[in-house]
């Protein structure tokens, strides 16, 4: 699953366009559509928006904040489990070579969970990621994150979350940006949304 995931990234980001702005930046703002298989017997699949601010006011290091809206439901009925996902914390990064970024990233998380009833959760997650400028117009970028904090999709504790993306620049500053994920419980997300880098 792991290696289709892998190959269906590079074979999107093979288009090209004119200019290679968008990327390798750390002050940006993404906005994606986000559709999610959860592993688990009695939950349908969800559908929401993924969002992610990240600010670099000095040279390796940047602010990052996170919302994630999902919306699913219990199979069989029509009850409806909203989540809504904050993440906020620091990155920093480092140039390894010319094209290849390495990154560690720390922070607070909270998940509110509307279904039956309310149900708040708060926790940390820390991560390390690799950013590589495959071509001129083309970005590839491999993470895995840990998070201790509960969700739908999480109801047991802490797990690995591991992720792939591809940036495919369309302007000076626009990039598209397509993202695909496993989780430690079996659970598959992709997104698909834009990159503004500034």
């Amino acid at each position: 699953m792991k290696k289709m995931i892998l190959a269906a990234l590079l074979a999107v980001g093979g288009a090209t366009t004119a200019s290679a702005d968008p990327l390798m930046k750390y002050t940006y703002a993404d906005v994606s559509y986000q559709w999610a298989h959860v592993d688990a017997e009695g939950l349908n699949d969800s559908n929401g928006v993924d969002t992610k601010l990240s600010y670099s006011p000095l040279e390796n290091i940047a602010a990052e904040f996170g919302y994630n809206y999902a919306n699913s439901g219990f199979t069989g009925q029509s009850t409806n489990i909203d989540q809504s996902f904050f993440r906020y914390g620091l990155a920093g990064y480092y140039s390894y070579c010319n094209g290849i970024d390495l990154v560690a990233r720390a922070g607070a998380s909270h998940v509110n969970l509307d279904a039956a009833g309310d149900a708040d959760d708060d926790g940390v997650y820390g991560g390390l990621a690799v950013r590589h400028q495959l071509t001129d117009t083309v970005e590839v970028d491999a993470e895995a994150l840990y998070d201790n904090v509960n969700s739908i999709y999480n109801v047991s504790g802490g797990q690995w979350t591991y992720t792939g993306t591809v940036l495919n620049s369309l302007t000076e500053e626009l990039a598209l940006k397509l993202t695909a994920g496993i989780d430690a419980d079996s659970d598959v997300f992709l997104t698909a949304g834009l990159r503004l880098a500034m």
